[in-house]
C-alpha cells in the first residue's frame, strides 16, 4: 500500500512538473548607444523623441507623428530605430501600433525597428524588448 501511494505521488508530481508552462526569458535592451532614433510613443498626437533629443528649453518637446517622422527622415544613419511603447490593455491595439510604426520607419529606410515595454522613467537600456 505504501509503495502504491509513493508511486502515485511520484506520477502526480511528474505530471504536474511537465504541465507547468515555461516562460521565455525576458530579453533586455542594451543598444541605446547604437540607436539612431529613440521615440517614446503614447499616441499619434503625443510622442517624445529621446534620440536625437528634441527639446524646448530643458524639456522634451511633445511631437505629433508627422513631426517624429520628419525628424526620423533627417537622421543620417538609419540602422536602428527604437520605439518605447506604453502599456496597452488590448494586445490587438499594441500589435496595430507596432505594425504601423514598423511600416513607417522601414519605409524611411531604417534597417531594424525594436519595440520596448516602456517604464515610468525615460531610461532605455534595460527595458524589456517586445517580440
Amino acid at each position: 500500500m505504501l509503495k502504491a501511494s509513493a508511486s502515485l505521488l511520484f506520477v502526480l508530481l511528474l505530471a504536474t512538473a511537465c504541465s507547468t508552462p515555461r516562460t521565455a526569458p525576458v530579453v533586455r535592451f542594451t543598444e541605446q548607444d547604437k540607436a539612431n532614433l529613440i521615440v517614446r510613443y503614447y499616441t499619434d498626437n503625443t510622442s517624445y523623441v529621446l534620440k536625437p533629443a528634441k527639446t524646448e528649453g530643458p524639456f522634451l518637446s511633445v511631437l505629433k507623428q508627422d513631426a517624429v517622422l520628419d525628424l526620423a527622415r533627417q537622421q543620417p544613419g538609419r540602422e536602428l530605430a527604437v520605439v518605447m511603447l506604453i502599456h496597452y490593455t488590448r494586445q490587438s491595439e499594441a500589435e496595430e501600433v507596432r505594425h504601423k510604426w514598423t511600416n513607417l520607419l522601414t519605409g524611411l529606410g531604417y534597417q531594424r525597428v525594436v519595440f520596448l515595454a516602456a517604464a515610468g522613467s525615460m531610461q532605455v537600456n534595460g527595458l524589456p524588448v517586445l517580440n
